[in-house]
């Protein structure tokens, strides 16, 4: 898995030149459907697309589109195994209802269906656990609507994020390193503004799958309508918790304001608040600079649990246990 996190500038670079092709439709919205380690580059294009495209994006996971789906709609449809059966799902209602579709899978059944149906599948490298393929999830999903002239991103965007995750590999994994060691055996919550939920899911999800433990996220401004009430219960269990607030350095004054009240109010009753700052110019940048930082410390975290971070048996389980 390090091998895999450390690759992440070495993939997006690779990812950017994978061949695409876009459906030739000027869409009334996009749809993106995907499960777990295939759907966190829906979330990431999604906001980032926010302000920029005048049409609605939506990230589904689940087993159907939303009812808008129709025949100007475009459908993207992710699943790195190309087997999850919830993607295959959406992909047969969306195709049902008319939408151009697109597959980005490695390989498996969407593929098949892709090719039988004549729709455009833009396939990624294969020998990735889904979560270490999030370059390859993400940055076709960019391509595509920048070909269709739905997104307005710039190449020097994907540059920057290249160049920023390559020069800051090793401060990630240093503080990584020594952030694990203090972690061990806390419950972790990560806490974000909006702009910065990416990031912040993503963190929990590392952490559930590398190092096989609990965590939770949340929003700001969200969180301070109800959450921030909650920090009272159990008490015992609330003093062995770490919260992680991620934080850009553009955060306007309001969301500066809620968020070191917030500190304030909460501080006696957590077991820490650490802060991380995001890098970077643009949007994209400061959130793949919380994942690196987040995906090392997943990393470490199941090393200093004595765990192995690549297999996630009772997600396996499940799968098998659902096809009986």
């Amino acid at each position: 898995m390090l091998e895999i996190i450390d690759k992440l500038p070495e993939d997006i670079t690779d990812a950017l030149k994978l061949p695409i092709e876009a459906p030739d439709i000027t869409p009334t919205g996009v749809v993106l459907g995907g499960m777990g380690g295939s759907a966190i580059g829906g979330d990431i294009v999604k906001t980032v697309a926010k302000g920029r495209m005048r049409i609605p994006f939506e990230v589904v996971r689940e087993y159907e589109p939303p009812k808008w789906t129709g025949q100007q709609v475009l459908a993207v449809v992710v699943s790195y195994s190309g087997n999850t059966e919830e993607a295959i799902s959406f992909y047969l209602k969306a195709r049902k209802a008319g939408a151009s579709i697109v597959v980005i899978t490695s390989n498996g059944e969407l593929e098949n269906l892709a090719k039988k149906d004549k729709f455009p599948c833009i396939k990624v490298p294969k020998g990735y656990p889904p979560r270490g393929a999030i370059a390859y999830l993400t940055f076709p999903v960019f391509r595509i609507l920048k070909e269709m002239k739905v997104l307005d991103i710039k190449e020097k965007e994907f540059k920057e994020v290249i160049e920023l995750l390559e020069n800051s590999k090793e401060v990630s994994k240093g503080w990584a390193k020594e952030m694990a060691k203090r972690i061990k055996e806390k419950i972790p919550f990560v806490y974000a503004e909006t702009k910065l939920f990416p990031a912040a899911r993503r963190w929990v999800t590392q952490l559930n799958e590398n190092s096989k433990t609990l965590a939770h996220y949340a929003v700001f401004p969200e969180l301070d309508h109800n959450e921030l009430n909650g920090w009272y219960n159990p008490r015992e269990i609330l003093r062995r918790s770490i919260v992680f607030i991620l934080r850009s350095r553009e955060e306007d004054e309001k969301m500066r304001k809620r968020i070191e009240i917030t500190k304030e109010l909460i501080e006696a009753n957590t077991g820490e608040i650490v802060q991380v700052f995001s890098e970077g110019t643009c949007l994209l940048s400061e959130i793949f600079s919380l994942i690196q930082k987040g995906d090392y410390l997943s990393y470490y975290l199941a090393v200093e649990y004595g765990v192995d971070p690549m297999p996630v048996q009772r997600i396996e389980t499940l799968k098998e246990r659902m096809k009986e």
